[in-house]
This record gives C-alpha cells, structure tokens and sequence, in this order.
C-alpha cells in the first residue's frame, strides 16, 4: 500500500505518536535546561507541518516536532524569566505561568487571522543562545510549518508586550528556499532556520564554540538518512534521535543495506545470524545492527532502544537514541520510562489502547523491588562496591532508571541483603541516617552473600 502523502500525514494523530512526541519533549526538557549553560542548537530533519489538523493545542506533546522543540525552548525561557522579580512589571505578573501564557496564546491565535506578518527591529541581537534549525522536502508542509512559526512566534511575544522583536527573512541557500527568524530581544536570545530541502543536502551548520547539538530524525523511510550523513551529527558535542522504520525490514532489504553502505549478502546475514528468521525477529534485529553500525561509524558510547507496535501488536518502528555522554543517556532513559507500557523493557503498543482498553499512562511505573533483584544479582557477596558503580550497572547495563530506594529495598529486606555502607572519606564529619546515601559521602557498599533463591523471595515478599 503507498504511504499517504506528508500533508495528508499531518492531518490526524495516533497513540503511538503520542507517545513518541512525548518522550522527545521530555527528553528536550531536560537538554535545553542542561545545555543552555552553553549553547543549544536543535536540528529537526524531517520537521513536516509542525502540528496536526487546523488545531491549536495548549499541551506542547500535541504539536509536530519542530513546534515541540521551539515550545520547549521558549518554555524554558520563560520560566527562566520568571526567576527575576522586576521582570514582573515588564512582562507578566507573578501568578502568570507557562501554562496560562500558552493558554491565553492559543485562544489569541483562534480569534485571529494566521497570515500575520510581523513588525521588525532594525537589528539582530548577536548574543544568540539557541539555534533551531527544521528541515522539510514537501513544498505544502514547509509552508504550512513558516505560517505556524511565524504565526506562533508573532503572538507569543505580543502577549509579552515585545512582539516588534522579531524578524523574519526569507531566501536561498545552495539552491533551496529558506526563512530565517530572529527574535532580537536579550531575554529571548533564539533563532529559527526553516529549509524547504533534503535532509541528505542539508550541511550541518557550523557550531558555535562552546555549543551542544541535538539532532531528531523522523523519516518516512530510508533512503533518506544514508548512514554517510547521519555519522556528521554524531560527535562529542552531539547526539541524534531517529525514528528507524525497522517494520520495512523484509519489504526493503535491499534500502536498508544502501543506508548501512554495505552488501546486500552481507547485511541479510548478520540479521539471519542475531536471530530467528521471522519478520518480528527481523525488525528488532535490524535496529540492534543498525545501532552496532552507528556506534562503530560514528564512535558513540551508549545507545537506547524504544519499540513501538501498532493496531495489530506487530512492530512498527523503534526509536533510538545515540550520545557520547552519561548524562543524555540518563536523561533519555528517564523519557522513554515514563512511556512504557511494559516492566524491564522500553516498549508501546496502540494494540493494548484501541483494542483491549488499557489506558496510555504516562509516568514512571518502574517496580523498584524488581531492580533490587538485579543489583543483588550482580553485587551478591561482594565488598567495598562504590555505589557509583551500582548506579553505573543499572544505568547502563539495565532496562531501568537508578534510584537511590533501590538501595534502601536492599537494606531494610529480612534479612538485609546491604549489610554494610561506610563512608571512604574519612574526614568527613557528617553521619548518614540509616537508610539514606546522601550525595556527600563517598560511600562503599558491601552485599550479603546467601542462597540466591531465599533472596529473591525476600525481595519479593518486601512490602513497599
């Protein structure tokens, strides 16, 4: 069956692109507040319209990509604002949060006409701290995303009383249609970059010194994101999240092996190879290759995995996230647990929303007790254990977020299963309350050494 044409895409919503939006603004949330010690710049690939239907939503997870990523970034400079008492009188009262400002927005953008042309300033503030940058191919939905910008943008800084802050250029770069924006007030130091062009022609821009770039791919298919391109957004100051449509595995061989640059014979295989050959299998095993082939072109350290099934339970795509730092893989695998539908595995399917009636939930569900297991499993009987080394194995080596209450699960058990957290700084005066591990100390654990099986049915029988 052919795929409906990008506008025609824009125009309706699922669960499990709900849940995909989700996890990328959660995700953004929390890179924009780290990064923007720095500088931030976000490069949505395959931006589309930038919202879904004629509506305007007040929950930023409702919008398209490149929407989330510029609600996201105002959002944080907003309440970035707000932090500064005599900004009150120029801006807003103290009682006006994100979410009545965005409120009042939409209503605003409903009552009036979307083909709004902005009044300009004379000047470009030069003292940027975010770039956007959003790239889409389709003529209608690059310009149904410059009227939603644009539109957004003019409104959102009225209602701030600074809409004559912005301006709004439009030209050619190498051959393709672009429209820039500037907001050039100091508390709002963002600029917008819309490129109407491939993503594979697309040339990264140059980063600023002292910057940090995100880059979210979200395709239609594959022969849009050879892997020669996607290695140029991955670097130690970079990090990309792509959409991989690893349900086309057995329809597009023959593509996918294009992407990955290698033999069609050799790539068949290494899939045959990582497991059984049955389309389910298939689809997950590609996305396991491909990530193997992303980490060895581009040299990136950790890499995470979400799958994502669709009306009738088969996979669709799995999102997948690749960085060079310990500190986005945590911040990703806090998004994609917020997500999951599934214990001990990142995991969403619009099968058990449409046809059995289980509510999509959004919130960390993760059973402490179960990791507790696992921390057990790998430290038992084990002395003077950094504790940084527990948050490393459950980190990296597991499906789950650490929290501190694991430790607290494994020491409060009957019998105790921590029996012992001593400080190794010994000049360190302070005394930690049972059952806590404050950040303070540096603490060494040592792990009970019984039979296997009586633990696991203490944790088990542990009431939390």
């Amino acid at each position: 069956m052919a795929a409906a044409p990008p506008e025609k895409f824009f125009e309706g919503d699922t669960p499990h692109g709900l849940v995909k939006r989700i996890i990328y603004k959660k995700y953004l949330q929390a890179y924009v507040a780290k990064t923007q010690r720095l500088k931030t710049i976000i490069i949505d690939g395959f931006a589309g319209a930038g919202r879904y239907g004629n509506t305007w939503p007040i929950d930023i997870e409702k919008y398209g990509s490149p929407m989330i990523a510029l609600l996201v970034a105002l959002q944080f400079l907003c309440r970035k604002r707000l932090l500064i008492p005599w900004l009150f009188n120029i801006y807003m009262s103290e009682s006006l949060e994100w979410d009545q400002l965005q409120g009042d927005m939409v209503r605003t953008i409903q009552e009036e006409s979307e083909a709004i042309i902005p009044r300009q300033s004379g000047y470009e503030c030069s003292k940027k701290k975010m770039y956007l940058y959003f790239i889409e191919k389709d003529g209608k939905c690059f310009t149904q995303l410059v009227k939603c910008v644009k539109t957004y943008l003019y409104i959102f800084l009225r209602q701030l009383g600074i809409n004559n802050h912005l301006i709004v250029k439009q030209g050619a770069n190498h051959g393709y249609e672009t429209v820039d924006f500037y907001i050039t007030h100091k508390d709002f130091p963002l600029e917008c970059h819309i490129s109407n062009c491939e993503f594979k022609d697309f040339e990264p821009p140059q980063m600023p010194e002292w910057s940090r770039r995100l880059t979210f791919l979200d395709p239609f298919g594959y022969s849009d994101t050879p892997m020669e391109q996607v290695r140029k957004y991955v670097d130690d100051h970079s990090e990309v999240f792509i959409n991989f449509m690893s349900h086309q595995v057995n329809d597009a061989i023959e593509k996918i092996a294009a992407l990955y640059g290698i033999p069609l014979r050799q790539f068949v295989l290494n899939i045959i190879r990582m497991g059984e050959n049955t389309p389910a299998t298939n689809a997950k095993n590609c996305s396991r290759s491909y990530i193997e082939h992303i980490k060895e072109y581009t040299g990136a350290e950790y890499a995470l995995m979400f799958e994502i099934r669709g009306r009738k339970n088969a996979v669709i795509y799995h999102l997948i996230h690749f960085t060079h730092h310990r500190k986005g893989l945590e911040a990703m695998k806090e998004s994609m647990n917020t997500c999951s539908q599934y214990e001990g595995t990142f995991k969403m399917s619009d099968y058990r929303i449409v046809c059995e009636g289980i509510a999509l939930t959004i919130g960390n569900q993760q059973d402490d007790a179960i990791v507790a297991e696992d921390v057990y499993r790998e430290f038992r009987g084990k002395q003077g254990v950094p504790i940084g080394d527990v948050e490393t194995f459950v980190w990296e080596h597991s499906p789950y977020v650490y929290r501190k209450k694991i430790l607290k699960i494994l020491e409060t058990s009957d019998p105790p299963r921590l029996i012992s957290v001593v400080n190794e700084d010994t000049e360190e005066e302070r005394v930690r309350r049972r059952n806590t591990y404050p950040d303070w100390g540096k603490w060494l654990l040592t792990f009970a050494d019984e039979d296997f099986e009586d633990v696991l049915s203490g944790l088990k029988a542990l009431k939390l």
